[in-house]
């Protein structure tokens, strides 16, 4: 499609975001661990994170060599979404051992604000370059709408985090997974579970999320930086891939398997430029704004 459809005037536009990686410059569950390391001195949290991590990482190469024995992974797009499809039991075996862990038991809704409050202070969760103004124009625009579509295990840390860093989104508009009682004033008993009855269960894979999105109706810019992201990117009406001038594991992973799919990708100020593809990388949201901008005039 061109960018001339996309952006039709009166057809709303709804961005859907990933959270870590894509929002902010990495990942920000060491950060969460350790908000919950810090409530309970004497409590082997990070003992148990490292446990944690280690079984998820054997399982997960154990489970790509089973069903990829030679290495050689898939060439159509169809392959690889039933390759996504199966790898996740893993996610699910990981977050069952994280809430039989123990080690997010104890936190409220309070806890969580406060250290997200100063995560964003110390930078440990710093935004993405542009994001803040990004979000603002997006708000600002009377068609266009903005989503957060993330596997990560707490909504309410999200939210606390773009709070503290002066970019509020509504907690309606994230959807992603919840420790157990954020609505309460009771401690979590350290359980992960869906943040809404009504969202439609856990959120751990890429199925999961291309299912978040599908739901909502109307044109879709996808923004991701993930394996994690690549059916969502290639379901929207424009996948954006958020990219580091040195790519990280993440982005390298998704980059190499669009390669590898025969999917161009090119950057995003070429995209009108391109017309078999809807799939571009970006390296920030001011890169991305300013492509809004040059679209709209």
């Amino acid at each position: 499609m061109s960018t001339n459809r996309l952006f039709d005037r009166g057809h709303p536009v709804h961005w859907i975001l990933d959270w870590d990686g894509t929002i902010t410059q990495k990942d920000t569950l060491d950060t969460l661990v350790g908000i919950a390391a810090s409530t309970k001195p004497g409590f082997p949290t990070l003992h148990h994170w490292q446990r944690l991590s280690k079984a998820y990482v054997e399982e997960y190469a154990a489970t790509l060599e089973q069903l990829v024995p030679n290495g050689v992974l898939p060439n159509t797009v169809q392959e690889e979404k039933q390759l996504l499809k199966q790898l996740k039991d893993v996610e699910a075996h990981s977050l069952s051992r994280v809430s039989s862990s123990g080690i997010f038991a104890g936190l409220t809704s309070q806890i969580i604000e406060t250290g997200a409050r100063q995560a964003i202070a110390s930078s440990h969760v710093q935004l993405r370059n542009g994001f803040s103004s990004f979000l603002q124009g997006i708000q600002a625009k009377e068609h266009h709408s903005l989503v957060i579509l993330s596997v990560n295990w707490s909504r309410h840390f999200i939210q606390s985090c773009l709070e503290a860093s002066g970019s509020a989104v509504p907690s309606h508009a994230i959807f992603a997974n919840e420790l157990d009682n954020m609505c309460s004033v009771e401690p979590s008993a350290g359980l992960i579970v869906p943040s809404s009855p009504v969202d439609g269960g856990l959120i751990l894979s890429s199925g999961d999320k291309l299912e978040r999105m599908q739901a909502i109706k109307g044109k879709k810019v996808y923004v991701g930086d993930s394996w994690t992201d690549i059916d969502c990117i290639l379901a929207a009406d424009l996948g954006i891939c958020m990219r580091d001038h040195s790519m990280g594991t993440s982005q390298k992973q998704l980059a190499d398997a669009l390669e590898r799919l025969g999917i161009a990708c090119p950057r995003l100020r070429d995209w009108q430029e391109v017309n078999n593809t809807s799939v571009a990388w970006a390296e920030d949201f001011t890169e991305i704004r300013d492509w809004i901008e040059s679209r709209s005039t």
